[in-house]
């Protein structure tokens, strides 16, 4: 009986996955075909060559790259949100895992390959955590809004999204700005 709290989260995620299986494996399989295809289409492009920055060329800014995200994601939440306004725009608000996963394909691929040994601490520290906690809220966003019923289902769904967006803002403050502090956020501008 010690480990109540934690029993009662793994309870409680079980549940969630339970509940929302094909949501979930829906969007993680649709991230998983973005970050593969922005992998290949990164290297495609750049004919598998990349030129090394030299230290001084690389721009940092724990701030933009903070703002920069918080707005592209509130973007994303925009998206999810229409699939409580109809069943059939369920299939758009997939695209936002779609393009999520792409630029993390992206990324990864340019700061190991560009960045070199500041690229892949960056991508470790700050990248890896981002995109992955921001794919969870992201999920969960989108289990609460496919599953909206009702009348007011817009305007709860959009309550309970607004509460999801805070809190992935609120880690990615902390990651980008405290840890990005410490850590040097690299802006990936290719």
């Amino acid at each position: 009986m010690k480990y109540t709290g934690v029993r009662t989260a793994v309870g409680l995620i079980k549940d969630f996955l339970r509940d929302n299986k094909k949501c979930v494996v829906s969007c993680a399989a649709v991230f998983a075909v973005g970050m593969i295809l922005g992998i290949f289409l990164t290297i495609n492009a750049s004919g598998g060559e990349f030129e090394r920055v030299a230290r001084s060329d690389i721009e940092f800014g724990a701030v933009k790259v903070f703002f920069t995200t918080s707005f592209a994601l509130l973007l994303g939440y925009g998206v999810i949100l229409l699939a409580a306004a109809a069943p059939s725009l369920v299939y758009v608000s997939l695209a936002v895992f779609g393009v999520a996963g792409y630029y993390f394909g992206r990324y990864m691929c340019l700061l190991v390959a560009v960045y070199g040994a500041a690229g892949i601490v960056n991508l470790v520290i700050i990248y890896i955590p981002f995109f992955l906690a921001s794919l969870i809220f992201m999920i969960v966003a989108a289990s609460k809004s496919v599953s909206a019923k009702g009348c007011g289902r817009m305007k709860s769904t959009a309550i309970s999204l607004l509460r999801i967006y805070a809190f992935n803002i609120g880690f990615d403050f902390v990651l980008f700005v405290v840890i990005g502090a410490f850590a040097k956020v690299i802006v990936v501008g290719f």
